[in-house]
């Protein structure tokens, strides 16, 4: 059996923008050696301060309304397939095992038998075809999930338009790079508000 996931784990746009200077390079000769040594001094002063935020990503997908939609449509016609085809399965797999034995008893005629086995071979088929529709709803699937990174990839372009900082990252209890962050430093309501925002203005001007 085919399932189809929606995958709610996205990536987010990581800015990288390390400022900093390496200078005051000088060598020194060791008395009676050929080798050479080379120092490096750095001031801390002037690297700048990068300006981080996060947005937690288990609770931004958990609330994003756009999110939720997607979800209920894909479940609903998920679970109407998946249930009709085991429905279908199970009653092929019975009438298979009752023709079987019958045919081995000699209770069809050839006309019979042949009848018989084109039904089964027809409704294979077409249990076949249902796990086409489920392949081609995983397809569907992705092409959303690719439309719902791009939303929040240009949503957060917009959102930091002017620069306000250096890195937007991502946090999630799945696992990630970001293991913690202060609270000072969680934009996810910001972020979240603004998106359903959004999503409401784009679905009122659709007729």
């Amino acid at each position: 059996m085919i399932q189809v996931l929606l995958i709610v784990s996205v990536a987010f746009l990581y800015y990288l923008h390390f400022e900093g200077k390496h200078h005051g390079m000088h060598a020194g000769a060791h008395s009676g050696k050929d080798s050479t040594e080379t120092a490096v001094k750095f001031n801390p002063k002037e690297l700048k301060a990068s300006r981080i935020v996060f947005v937690n990503a288990d609770s931004l997908y958990g609330n994003y309304e756009y999110v939720k939609v997607l979800k209920r449509e894909t479940a609903a016609r998920q679970n109407q397939l998946e249930s009709v085809y085991k429905q279908k399965a199970e009653k092929l797999q019975q009438d298979y095992g009752e023709f079987q034995q019958k045919a081995s008893q000699g209770g069809y005629t050839p006309d019979q038998g042949k009848l018989a086995e084109a039904d089964l071979m027809k409704r294979k088929e077409e249990l076949d075809g249902m796990e086409k529709q489920l392949t081609v709803l995983a397809d569907e699937t992705q092409k959303k999930n690719v439309v719902l990174q791009n939303k929040i990839s240009q949503f957060l372009k917009e959102y930091n338009k002017e620069g306000r900082y250096n890195y937007i990252l991502s946090y999630s209890s799945l696992g990630g790079s970001l293991l913690l962050g202060a609270d000072s430093l969680d934009i996810t309501a910001d972020v979240l508000n603004g998106l359903n925002e959004q999503y409401k203005s784009d679905k009122a001007k659709k007729p």
